[in-house]
């Protein structure tokens, strides 16, 4: 067994002992202890992202150091360890491929420009930002903060992260050494096959685009009202910009006026009150504009990014059902095919009929986690997204403006 089937398998036991039935008379073991001190570590704790070292190599960057440390709400720091982004990633991947049936928050893209881009502070700290925000979502999760890979991630000092990577890596060059060797029994295969009688080539994915699923529209409903809603915001925050340039302006050609000495008494009192009115005006329009940037607009951002990690888990199941609709097809039509060198045909069928099950079992174990993962996410998202839109409503009675319809369906 190698290192990371030994460290999923210790994971899975771990959860499996807490689950036990309380009903029954039956006294947990030594490990079941340990499991609940080990998940008991995991529960209520925060996580800090700090800025470290840059490492270069003479004048350029290859990488930066990030200090991750955690610890127990209302505590102190109690693990400290030091990681770069490929850490990170290593974390990601680990989580869509091991449970991916959970909805995994997204971590920042990388992209060529990214070691050039370590040197701006604006870059850097949002990186690391969203790092935190990464790490603190999955601590927050039910089940995905009691995963061994986190553990791993947020303690080990022991270069043992570096272990898995690498052998993660060698996983990865075994796999894609597999795609290539049914690659080349496929180009050897289609020389020499002859087409079953009444096969049709042309149609090999014919009923595989299924309907969404009710989760799926839903998500996309919730998707497309919060998008219409941040458009809506974003360009009412340009209308109040506007609105407040257009006062300040007024009230300094009021001013202008009051020096002047031209205009009556009664008119300077009617400008003084004018200018008294704007002003106020002017400071609570900026003030909501504030409210709006700093706390309304990032909530509602964070609402439609949550919806977009659903859908790509709905996006991860759907793309695996589909790949075995594919291979299944593949399989079938081998059956149906007849060849002088029969070998091939069964190595391609071993290959597939392999890699079929291996998926199945994931594409099972993915749903029956999604089923209760998407429920509660539907339901606790339908609340948020009715508090925000009573907030935006909110926001819009106390500027005198006309509410927004709330749509209940």
């Amino acid at each position: 067994m190698n290192l990371l089937e030994d460290l999923e398998n210790n994971g899975t036991q771990q959860m499996d002992l807490l689950n036990f039935d309380h009903q029954a008379n039956v006294i947990p073991n030594v490990d079941f202890y340990n499991a609940i001190v080990v998940n008991e570590f995991m529960n209520n704790r925060i996580i800090e992202v700090k800025d470290g070292e840059v490492v270069k190599e003479g004048y350029i960057t290859k990488y930066k150091l990030y200090l991750v440390r955690t610890k127990k709400q209302g505590g102190e720091w109690e693990t400290e360890v030091s990681r770069r982004f490929s850490d990170f990633e290593w974390l990601y991947q680990e989580l869509i491929n091991k449970y991916g049936g959970y909805i995994i928050p997204a971590i920042p893209e990388k992209h060529l420009l990214t070691k050039v881009n370590l040197a701006s502070y604006e870059f850097s700290e949002k990186r690391r930002k969203d790092l935190q925000q990464f790490l603190q979502r999955i601590l927050n999760h039910h089940h995905l903060r009691y995963v061994p890979e986190l553990r791993i991630f947020i303690e080990d000092k022991e270069k043992f992260i570096s272990l898995l990577k690498g052998e993660l890596e060698q996983n990865k060059t075994i796999e894609q050494k597999c795609d290539n060797l049914l690659q080349s029994v496929k180009t050897l295969w289609h020389s020499s096959t002859i087409a079953a009688k009444g096969q049709d080539h042309s149609k090999m994915f014919d009923g595989s685009e299924k309907d969404l699923t009710y989760d799926e529209t839903l998500l996309l409903a919730f998707s497309m009202k919060g998008n219409k809603l941040k458009t809506v915001v974003e360009e009412h925050v340009i209308t109040l910009r506007e609105e407040a340039k257009t006062l300040n302006d007024q009230n300094e050609a009021l001013y202008s006026w009051n020096g002047l000495g031209s205009a009556s008494e009664e008119d300077i009192s009617q400008f003084k009150l004018l200018k008294y009115n704007n002003e106020i005006r002017q400071t609570k329009i900026n003030r909501e504009i504030e409210d709006i940037d700093r706390k309304f607009l990032p909530r509602l951002q964070n609402s439609l990014f949550e919806i977009e990690w659903a859908l790509t888990a709905c996006k991860r199941r759907r793309n695996l059902q589909q790949q075995l609709l594919i291979d299944q097809q593949r399989i079938e039509q081998l059956k149906m095919q007849y060849t002088d060198n029969s070998s091939r045909r069964d190595l391609e069928m071993d290959v597939l009929k392999t890699k079929y099950q291996k998926n199945k079992d994931k594409s099972d174990k993915m749903s029956i986690i999604m089923q209760d993962e998407l429920l509660n996410f539907i339901t606790e998202m339908k609340q948020q997204l009715k508090s925000i839109i009573e907030e935006w409503r909110t926001i819009m009675k106390s500027l005198s403006k006309n509410v927004i319809e709330d749509d209940n369906d």
